[in-house]
């Protein structure tokens, strides 16, 4: 769904279509933040939090209106490997639920963790492969 998104964005670029990888994950990521401001702004009008909505553990039942929680199929797993160069390596699988990118993005940011390289796979569970570097100020 995400490349399908990306192909989308690039369609609507009319004069380099040999854009290269790195202008792609350039505009995902500028999509990703774009994205995460309007989650933000939906929580905020409906008064949730991340916490709330509880993106990365279990998925609530929504569609009957109850509160009970489903158990995911496989267990979260996070390897995380500081590199010699002073980066980090992460891998992170768990099933998939609505917003488990933006979610994971957004929780990288704050941990202060430039995304440098990323592989992301949404078939069957969620996985996400990402080299980072610590953001300089």
């Amino acid at each position: 769904e995400l490349w399908t998104l990306v192909n989308i964005f690039r369609s609507n670029q009319s004069i380099n279509l040999q854009m290269d990888r790195t202008s792609i994950l350039g505009d995902t990521i500028d999509y990703v933040n774009e994205l995460t401001e309007r989650i933000q702004t939906l929580e905020e009008e409906i008064g949730a939090t991340p916490e709330d909505l509880n993106l990365l553990n279990t998925t609530k039942n929504f569609s009957s209106g109850s509160s009970e929680e489903m158990p995911m199929r496989n267990s979260t797993k996070f390897v995380i490997e500081k590199q010699g160069d002073g980066g980090t390596r992460i891998d992170i699988c768990c099933a998939t639920s609505p917003g488990v990118l933006i979610s994971t993005v957004s929780a990288l940011e704050v941990l202060g963790l430039e995304i440098e390289q990323c592989v992301v796979s949404c078939f069957g569970d969620f996985a996400m492969q990402a080299s980072c570097s610590q953001v300089r100020n």
